[in-house]
């Protein structure tokens, strides 16, 4: 008769076990998914942060606050030496760039166009 009472408790007591179990897996999933969302909205909120500074530092910020960056071909000049001595010179401003070229100098040759390529032809 105790054998009999066993058997049947026992599925019984093993299903609580796993309803225990679950209820408990579950909260930590509930407990997991809150902290990632969390941990993903402060690194997005960084992110946003970083995102702002490198604009305020790029040039760009430079050229709307009034400034204005003068290159002589590729070169950033920096000096009042190196604008003289450059005989043509492009100044960037926040709205576009200007070429500007020294009295007396030459304007720069302008350069041919690409020959067209052999091969194909005409289709018309």
């Amino acid at each position: 008769a105790l054998d009999k009472l066993g058997a049947r408790l026992a599925p019984d007591l093993l299903a609580r076990g796993l309803d225990r179990h679950r209820q408990a897996l579950d909260q930590l999933g509930v407990r997991f998914a809150a902290r990632a969302e969390a941990q993903v909205s402060g690194w997005r909120t960084r992110l946003d942060a970083l995102e702002r500074l490198r604009q305020t530092l790029g040039y760009e910020e430079t050229l709307r606050r009034g400034y204005a960056v003068v290159r002589a071909g590729k070169t950033v000049v920096t000096t009042a030496e190196a604008a003289g001595a450059a005989a043509a010179l492009e100044i960037q401003f926040q709205d576009g760039r200007l070429a500007v070229m020294r009295r007396g100098a030459a304007p720069p040759t302008p350069r041919k166009p690409a020959p067209p390529p052999k091969g194909q032809g005409d289709l018309f």
